[in-house]
């Protein structure tokens, strides 16, 4: 009601525009007015949308006109699981190159190599073997070819393979006992391959082998902004910072220097006892949705298992026989649950008695399950339904799991790219009934849970090279064709329309920042965030619409990327 109270008094003392862009096609993503032709802006907001006649008479002397010649206007995009100051950081030193077999990791270890200091880790991110071509991890001998003189690794942050060097430096052979929460590979000799599969704390000190500034950060995060700019981002969310991230927003935002508004998730280990946890969190000094327009405090959030490009994701049953391409063998193994059941209980009931929004990691179908016990629990205390609580990944959902979302109100924060770049090779290891719950989205959206669209962006700056590609028309596209990297569909039958798949990447990354009654459509008195794009996105044809570009960006009523 407040809302509605100011935008009529807003409306009425500002009726002419500062800028007009007409003669479009504008997908406003308004429900009353779902198409326009022109629309006009008033400071950092919307005016009006609607015919070019009715849009031009609220131009005044020194109001800019734009004719944008039949151009199609969207709302500025949003994504909504991106990790931009990580990300920017693995380009620091110059570009990451696209590794697709073993043999280019292995030319990519040698040049870092040829120009490294002896006590330097050479470290090599992102590796997943579900994306190289040898559809296998490399061994610790085959990195030890590529950089015998150095400690060498490649990581993903749930699986990585350690050289020689790096395994005699943590001690790690073959008496070394397996740890609780993951797996140290070994051959049939019962030596370790170099494989290394959750167990976090065996890695850290090399996975730290360069810690951050913060003049680091600042860089990295003004340098990605410009990069999501560029493709119409006008807003993300950050999917796991400390106060560390979180001083770093506040800086930029301090200085006015945000050219893409964040929402921030908080990211807890949720480690040790539930009471620990939940002390952990009474001690953080903020909560969901303090800041402003630009830096807003998002959701808590654990990491509560592994990976399902890895073999670690928690699953309702076992992986199964086809597990080769994850490097092991062992037919009962279902994934590692890290974070204990008790603790994302305590975590769940203690965000909402204090008004946190929460998520966790959740890529199995049986995480998914654990975390929904979580959120019931805490919805016996009382609903949770307000506090937008997430799935984030949810890769796998049962039927059962997608109708308890539904009830409790909880959404879900998917990103498409697992099953395009990843579906192939996780048919052999899931088979058919498994691989029929791989995102079905089109189910999902219709029994009402609200799905964000998103990347998981982690690494490099190019929108379509990176790990994940965070290009949002790409990522439209691959929902509204099911298609994967070879050209054949998943589950074609939960394709989504066009329609669909801009909501997810507007109104629907909208609401899980609570703001889609300021952004997310093109409307009066929302705020001013929209992008002008290469093509026609209703219309073209459907191939053509992964190769979209954003020709301008703009935030806050004003121009932040012009093509």
């Amino acid at each position: 009601m407040k809302h509605w109270i100011w935008l009529v008094a807003w409306a009425a003392s500002a009726q002419t525009a500062d800028t007009i862009y007409y003669n479009a096609k504008i997908v406003t993503m308004w429900g009353t007015k779902p198409l326009a032709e022109a629309v006009a802006i008033r400071g950092n907001r919307f005016l009006a949308a609607g015919s070019n006649a009715e849009i031009l008479k609220l131009a005044a002397a020194n109001t800019q006109k734009h004719d944008l010649s039949g151009k199609t206007v969207l709302p500025g995009l949003i994504d909504s699981h991106v990790h931009p100051i990580g990300a920017a950081l693995s380009e620091q030193d110059g570009p990451v190159p696209v590794m697709r077999s073993i043999a280019e990791v292995q030319a990519y270890l040698k040049k870092l190599a040829a120009t490294a200091a002896k006590d330097k880790v050479l470290f090599v991110p992102k590796i997943y073997s579900t994306r190289l071509q040898d559809r296998r991890y490399p061994t610790r001998y085959e990195i030890d070819a590529a950089a015998p003189d150095h400690v060498a690794m490649t990581d993903n942050g749930y699986a990585s393979v350690l050289n020689s060097k790096a395994l005699a430096q943590l001690g790690i052979n073959r008496n070394s006992p397996q740890p609780a929460n993951g797996k140290i590979i070994k051959d049939e000799k019962g030596e370790p391959t170099g494989l290394i599969l959750g167990a976090p704390q065996l890695l850290g000190r090399f996975r730290a082998s360069r810690p951050a500034t913060d003049a680091d950060r600042l860089w990295a995060l003004k340098a990605m902004h410009k990069k999501y700019n560029e493709v119409g981002f006008t807003s993300v969310i950050d999917r796991g910072q400390g106060p560390e991230g979180f001083r770093a927003y506040q800086q930029l935002a301090q200085r006015k220097e945000l050219t893409v508004r964040t929402t921030v998730t908080y990211l807890l280990n949720a480690q040790g006892k539930p009471e620990e946890v939940r002390r952990e969190i009474e001690r953080i000094p903020f909560v969901t949705g303090f800041g402003d327009d630009w830096f807003r405090v998002g959701p808590i959030k654990t990491v509560a298992d592994g990976g399902i490009l890895i073999g670690t994701a928690y699953l309702r049953e076992p992986y199964g026989e086809h597990t080769d391409i994850y490097g092991y063998k062992d037919p009962d193994y279902r994934g590692v649950l890290s974070v204990p059941r008790e603790n994302l209980v305590e975590m769940a009931r203690t965000a909402n008695r204090l008004g946190w929004q929460m998520t966790a990691h959740t890529a199995g179908s049986g995480a998914i399950d654990v975390l929904l016990d979580a959120y019931e629990e805490a919805n016996k205390d009382k609903p949770i339904g307000g506090h937008r609580f997430t799935v984030t990944h949810g890769n796998f959902p049962s039927e059962e799991a997608v109708d308890r979302a539904a009830r409790l109100g909880v959404a879900f924060d998917c990103q498409p790219q697992w099953y395009y770049f990843d579906g192939p090779a996780l048919a052999p290891v899931f088979g058919p009934a498994r691989m029929k719950r791989f995102q079905p989205l089109k189910t999902m959206l219709a029994k009402g849970v609200v799905v964000a669209g998103g990347s998981d962006h982690m690494i490099r700056f190019d929108s379509r090279d990176a790990i994940n590609a965070y290009n949002p028309f790409w990522g439209m596209w691959m929902t509204i064709t099911r298609q994967t990297v070879v050209g054949t569909p998943i589950n074609p039958e939960e394709a989504l329309t066009r329609e669909q798949a801009l909501r997810l990447w507007t109104l629907n990354g909208a609401y899980l920042a609570f703001e889609e009654d300021r952004k997310g459509s093109i409307e009066p008195g929302k705020l001013a965030d929209m992008v002008i794009i290469s093509d026609d996105f209703l219309n073209c044809p459907l191939d053509r619409l992964k190769d979209i570009e954003a020709l301008v960006t703009v935030v806050d009523g004003k121009v932040v990327y012009r093509r």
